[in-house]
């Protein structure tokens, strides 16, 4: 009997004090991610697949991180085979980071991260299908019941997105200091490229914000503008995914066909709009807060015709 409870709080002990290696280690790393400045979305992605992987080693009884072996990589990789190509990417590549980042700072003494295999992608391919007309947008703002705290809400969330092409991962984090009523413009720094950008606060944008604010929003201290139905901040870019499809749905919009509709589509068809109106490139880059023309570029071929016509605007900037 003093031997089966010897080595039941042996295996307690043990389960607990791997569970704080790993712990020690993500917090080392999380540090490390936020010294280089980067924006809180890849660090939230790149914590969140790193304990999927914490969680795959220690199921295969690894409770330190210098006992991990090429194997075990390799073994991780073929376990997420059935991901989509651009996840996969995603998770390989924050794996390649991280084993470079233990080996840099001697937690282990063999460099893993070269036996890990390269993998190519189409990061055009990241680019949505969608672009919804301007009867689309329509019937997707009329179907928002507006007499609604969450509808008006929800409207001037897309409003954001479809006449701004504001990310939601700015609109989350947006505060009531980043509006300047007086001069009727948005100022904020974009979670995803870090870069600061200005934008006009058109009529309809405003009117809907302050609809929201004086009407909707119940009377909350917070910094933020737009809060869950917990009355706090939204945490993750994923949470207004489903609500925009619920609008969708309701609009009666046949999505069968369509690919990537995420809010994403809304940014991108924008673009699209901006540039079939024969906006320059550089404007639609300035407007989209791309810290790259060439990035805006992307979103040309959708439009031979602009494509060539653009093509000096490109050149010269």
């Amino acid at each position: 009997m003093c031997i089966n409870l010897t080595q039941k709080s042996f295996k307690i002990d043990r389960v607990n004090s791997c569970k704080l290696h790993y712990q020690f280690i993500l917090k080392k790393y999380l540090k490390y991610l936020k010294n280089k400045e980067l924006s809180d979305e890849y660090i939230w992605h790149s914590i969140y697949n790193l304990k999927k992987f914490f969680n795959f080693i220690r199921k295969n009884n690894i409770c330190h991180i210098s006992k991990i072996t090429k194997e075990n990589i390799l073994k991780y990789i073929a376990s997420i085979n059935n991901y989509q190509q651009s996840t996969k990417y995603c998770i390989v590549s924050g794996l390649r980071s991280f084993l470079r980042f233990l080996y840099f700072n001697n937690f282990v003494k063999t460099d893993l991260s070269l036996f890990i295999p390269k993998m190519k992608i189409n990061h055009n391919n990241k680019i949505p299908h969608t672009i919804w007309t301007a009867e689309e947008i329509r019937k997707i703002l009329n179907a928002i019941n507006r007499n609604s705290n969450v509808g008006k809400r929800d409207y001037a969330i897309l409003i954001l997105m479809i006449n701004l092409g504001l990310r939601f991962s700015d609109i989350k984090n947006l505060k009531f200091e980043n509006i300047d009523w007086q001069k009727n413009i948005i100022h904020l720094v974009q979670s995803k490229t870090r870069k600061y950008i200005t934008l006009p606060l058109f009529n309809d944008v405003g009117l809907a914000l302050i609809d929201y604010i004086k009407n909707g929003r119940l009377n909350v201290n917070s910094q933020y503008i737009f809060l869950n139905s917990k009355n706090m901040n939204f945490t993750h870019t994923s949470s207004f995914y489903n609500i925009f499809r619920k609008y969708l749905k309701l609009a009666n919009i046949d999505i069968s066909n369509k690919k990537c509709i995420g809010t994403y589509s809304l940014r991108h068809s924008l673009a699209t709009t901006l540039l079939q109106n024969r906006v320059p490139l550089s404007t639609i880059s300035g407007i989209l807060g791309h810290t790259d023309i060439n990035n805006t570029a992307i979103y040309l071929k959708v439009d031979i015709s602009s494509l060539r016509e653009c093509c000096l605007d490109l050149e010269v900037k």
